[in-house]
């Protein structure tokens, strides 16, 4: 695989795992797709994924200059795994309730700002996005469009997967599924956690030890 699609599946697997906990912007999703429609459902999808792509788009951008200042990219992959580890549980042991929005009815231009608002609002996003960094600068070799691609289409395309089967068995969607999608996400997170735990600590072992210092040559015999 070339690096270009091996880059665009890394950022798009990002933005599928960001994406995909059932939080606010979630059930938020799922109650406008269930009260007025799928178009306002994908509107508002369409809003949390451009958030993920902003967010996308500075962390590869500034990433590379602040893991540079950071100097030890095992170490700062160690403290990212723990991170998203942490949120991941949080993740497994949250309860999802599915109930009414109280919304009336609004244009898809409104269902798509508000959801902008609302991603915005959220302050878990950068912090998985942070976490998430020497994951993406992992991929450094491919042109950045490509990494931020993948996350839009790895965040939209969760969106569009989730309202349209929403949509398509409104019958069956309950509290109790939904939980169990944030069973699936939560494991999801885990796995990318624990995959940062493994490089920051293979690279902790790679490091070099400390040599002796330089030799300090020693005087040689005195002419008489």
């Amino acid at each position: 695989m070339s690096v270009i699609a091996t880059a665009l599946f890394a950022g798009a697997g990002l933005g599928l795992s960001i994406a995909a906990p059932i939080g606010p912007t979630s059930l938020l999703c799922v109650q406008r797709t269930l009260a007025a429609g799928l178009p306002t459902g994908l509107a508002t999808g369409l809003g949390v994924a451009t958030v993920h792509l902003t967010y996308g788009t500075v962390v590869v951008g500034w990433g590379t200059d602040l893991v540079t200042a950071w100097s030890n990219l095992a170490l700062f992959s160690l403290v990212s795994g723990a991170v998203l580890l942490a949120l991941a549980v949080r993740v497994l042991r949250s309860v999802s309730v599915l109930g009414a929005t109280g919304e009336g009815r609004r244009t898809l231009a409104a269902s798509y700002a508000s959801a902008v608002g609302l991603a915005l609002a959220n302050p878990v996003t950068p912090v998985l996005f942070l976490a998430a960094m020497p994951s993406l600068l992992a991929h450094g070799a491919a042109p950045l469009p490509v990494l931020v691609a993948g996350v839009f289409l790895g965040s939209f395309g969760w969106w569009v997967t989730l309202n349209t089967a929403v949509s398509l068995f409104r019958g069956c969607v309950t509290s109790r599924v939904l939980n169990r999608m944030n069973k699936a996400a939560g494991l999801l997170l885990a796995a990318l956690a624990l995959s940062l735990l493994a490089r920051g600590l293979a690279g902790s072992l790679d490091r070099p030890l400390p040599g002796p210092g330089p030799s300090v040559p020693t005087a040689g015999p005195i002419p008489g």
